[in-house]
């Protein structure tokens, strides 16, 4: 019985140096100026190990839903290019449509991780109160 109690709370050690972690790593996300890919896909396979954790530690029903609505970071997002981009691509001669590529690529990108941010702190907060 000791022996599972300690390999518990190494797990749960362990679950607050992921939440830790993946706070640092989103800090550096957000503070970048272009989103390195290599980064952004570590990020997306460590929220996901800590979001399938704390899935099976079941700490409220609220976060359970969010968590389990929360997909993957879609590390190829493109943007749609409706009708008015594209005329307002040919009029600048294509400048237009990769500004508005990158921007809204990195508006996905930095909005995803925050909320995976978000979500992780609160679940933090779940699990100190326990």
């Amino acid at each position: 019985m000791q022996k599972y109690e300690s390999l518990l709370s190494m797990t749960i050690n362990e679950l607050f140096n992921a939440f830790t972690d993946i706070e640092f790593q989103a800090n550096r996300l957000i503070k970048m100026k272009v989103i390195d890919e290599q980064h952004l896909r570590q990020f997306d396979e460590r929220s996901e190990e800590v979001r399938v954790q704390v899935l099976k530690l079941d700490l409220s029903e609220a976060l359970n839903e969010e968590l389990s609505e929360l997909g993957r970071i879609d590390c190829d997002f493109m943007p749609p290019i409706h009708f008015g981009h594209k005329v307002l691509n040919v009029l600048t001669f294509g400048f237009y449509k990769k500004r508005y590529i990158s921007k809204e690529r990195e508006i996905y990108f930095k909005g995803e991780i925050n909320v995976r941010k978000q979500l992780f702190h609160h679940a933090e907060n779940q699990l100190k109160e326990i």
